[in-house]
Formats: structure tokens, C-alpha cells, sequence
């Protein structure tokens, strides 16, 4: 069985060395702010697999919003506790602390793609888990990337349409909405728009929002 590299120190590394989104990252932006337009502002329970850098909790601060978040990065929930409001604790997708049927909405913003399929299995077991029924997931994952030893972000999965459609069907889950985002170096929201209508360019990103059934 191969060792997944993304362990807890990786991720300390990571987090540790970086604060904000760079004004260069555009499609990390537009993700954060897609993902933040399909969580309504109300009393609800949404829990963030994966907090990381802690962009999602920093956009849904001021909403009625209950966050929760976990992740295995230990410097990732000590400056999520510093800067945001929630419940943040240490832990791992694969054995969520909070009981069943909890969460109106669950988020898996890029870890998929940090997950072998054996792994992803048990992580999507838990979520359908702690979610409830007709809950909603949102996903994003990136597309067509390259998987290789040492790679710089711990990417260890390869991910289409397809395979994550089943991934998630498999697992209870009936998709609802998509969005597919680019990568532009330039005039970022231009030429994203463009592609949106004439689909010049491959996309880098996907965003999926999926029921449970």
C-alpha cells in the first residue's frame, strides 16, 4: 500500500508559509467566492473538511453561518481558532467527530485529489455520514492535473468530470449544479468569460454541488 505523502507536517509546512491568496491566483479566488454564493446566510450547520488556509471561514465570518472545520494540520486549526469564528479541531476526514446527520452542508474544497481511491472511500462514507438527508456537499477538485513523486501540493489523484461524478454517485449523491473555471494569467475574468461560452481553453477547476439522496 503506497504512503500517501500529505501528512500532517506537509500540511504545517504549507500553511505555515502562507497567509493570504496571492493576487496572482485568480482561480483560487473565484473558487473561494463561487463556493461562498451557494451557502445561504442563514442558521445552518456547514462543516469544511479541510480547512487549510482558512479562505473559506474568512469570506463566511460574517454570516449566520455555524462553522465547523477539521483538519490534520495542527497550525492550521491553531490560526483558524486566531482568525476565524467556528468550531475548528484536528482531525481526520476519514473519522469525522461530530455524530450523524449534523451538517446541513458539508465542503471538500481540493482534498480529493490529496486522497487515494481507498482512502476517498471512507472519507465519502463519513461525510454521507454527518450530513443530513437532502443535505447538500460542494466539492472542487482540479482537472487533468499531473500526478507524480514530490509533487508540490501532495496531489496524488487524477480527476474529470466523470470520475468524480461517480465517485460521488457511488457514495449516495446526485449532482445538482457544476462550474468549470480556467486559468488565465491575464485578464483573468475576461477571458473567463469567454471561455464559458466558446470553451477555447481545457478548464483547470471543478466545482460541483451534489444532493444526498
Amino acid at each position: 500500500m503506497k504512503k500517501n505523502p500529505n501528512t500532517a507536517d506537509f500540511w504545517d509546512t504549507l500553511v505555515e508559509t502562507t497567509e493570504y491568496i496571492s493576487p496572482e491566483d485568480h482561480i483560487t479566488e473565484d473558487r473561494i467566492k463561487f463556493i461562498v454564493s451557494l451557502i445561504p446566510d442563514l442558521s445552518i450547520k456547514l462543516l469544511d473538511i479541510g480547512v487549510g488556509y482558512g479562505y473559506l471561514e474568512n469570506k463566511l465570518g460574517k454570516t449566520k453561518v455555524s462553522i465547523y472545520g477539521i483538519d490534520i494540520s495542527p497550525k492550521s486549526i491553531l490560526k483558524a481558532k486566531g482568525l476565524n469564528k467556528g468550531i475548528f479541531i484536528i482531525a481526520s476526514a476519514k473519522a469525522i467527530p461530530f455524530k450523524d446527520n449534523f451538517f446541513d452542508i458539508v465542503c471538500i474544497p481540493e482534498v480529493l485529489e490529496h486522497l487515494y481511491d481507498f482512502e476517498s472511500a471512507v472519507v465519502m462514507k463519513e461525510t454521507t455520514r454527518v450530513l443530513k438527508n437532502d443535505g447538500r456537499l460542494i466539492v472542487s477538485v482540479p482537472l487533468y492535473d499531473e500526478v507524480y513523486d514530490d509533487h508540490p501540493s501532495g496531489h496524488v489523484r487524477v480527476f474529470t468530470l466523470e470520475k468524480l461524478s461517480e465517485e460521488l454517485y457511488k457514495n449516495g449523491f446526485t449532482v445538482i449544479k457544476k462550474r468549470y473555471l480556467t486559468a488565465f494569467a491575464s485578464l483573468y475574468s475576461i477571458k473567463s468569460l469567454i471561455n464559458r461560452v466558446l470553451k477555447i481553453r481545457r478548464p483547470n477547476n471543478l466545482i460541483v454541488v451534489a444532493r444526498k439522496r
